[in-house]
């Protein structure tokens, strides 16, 4: 179930900007290393991408965020959402915390997935990250099917 554990306050998130489906199509494309153009506020970075994991296996798969050479001196937030669950906060001047596992039933790995982050620049300053998604382990045997729970824009509205 969706809720105050799971979301926070912006505007973006109460308009469902976050959740699989949403139609991004009228935004402006640009890459998420082009940042908030260092100014204070928010920004969100929506994209998508599919997973085609075979059978047998058990991956884990993990978000990174780096790029930033003063990355612990920049005054920002990130939240990073995984098709619509919130998997992660990133405090860009306090925390070292860059790296956040996601796991299957939250990634669909073998279909299309969402990943939504939000910026909020604290101070104008230049806040240009990258976000990557990485394989960081792959086990024989594997777990089976999980299923999958994460509604997408039109079911939750």
């Amino acid at each position: 179930m969706r809720g105050v554990v799971n979301e926070g306050g912006t505007f973006g998130e109460r308009e469902g900007w976050h959740l699989p489906g949403f139609d991004t199509s009228n935004w402006e494309v640009r890459d998420i290393s082009a940042g908030l153009n260092a100014s204070a506020g928010v920004g969100f970075f929506v994209t998508t991408f599919d997973l085609a994991v075979p059978s047998g296996v058990d991956t884990r798969f993990s978000f990174n965020f780096d790029g930033n050479t003063n990355a612990t001196d920049v005054p920002y937030r990130a939240y990073l959402f995984v098709n619509g669950w919130m998997m992660g906060k990133r405090v860009g001047n306090l925390g070292p915390q860059t790296k956040f596992p996601v796991h299957q039933g939250i990634l669909d790995y073998n279909g299309a997935n969402t990943v939504a982050v939000a910026f909020w620049a604290m101070e104008d300053v230049a806040i240009t990250p990258s976000l990557s998604l990485a394989l960081d382990e792959v086990v024989s045997g594997g777990i089976g099917p999980v299923s999958l729970n994460n509604p997408t824009f039109s079911e939750l509205r």
